[in-house]
């Protein structure tokens, strides 16, 4: 798909706005991202829907996902080495 969008077996995705264009940018354009933000901001759904164009073109052979081991009700500030 174009620079603002994401080609995924079901169709395709683009981005809504300047911040999500700019992230698709980056993630395009790095190996690895973190990203911190507010909830349902797209981080998540678009990172997904690039790695799976990624791999449906073969630019990629796996992926590895990972996720901060943070307890329910704790915050950033009480993770280890924050």
């Amino acid at each position: 798909m174009s620079e603002h969008g994401v080609s995924v077996p079901r169709g395709g995705i683009r981005a809504r706005g300047a911040h999500q264009r700019d992230y698709l940018a980056h993630i395009r354009s790095s190996d690895s991202d973190l990203r911190v933000g507010p909830a349902g901001t797209g981080k998540t759904y678009l990172a997904v829907a690039c790695a799976v164009e990624s791999l449906q073109a073969d630019r990629v052979r796996r992926l590895i996902l990972v996720r901060p081991a943070v307890e329910a009700g704790s915050g950033w500030d009480s993770s280890p080495g924050i």
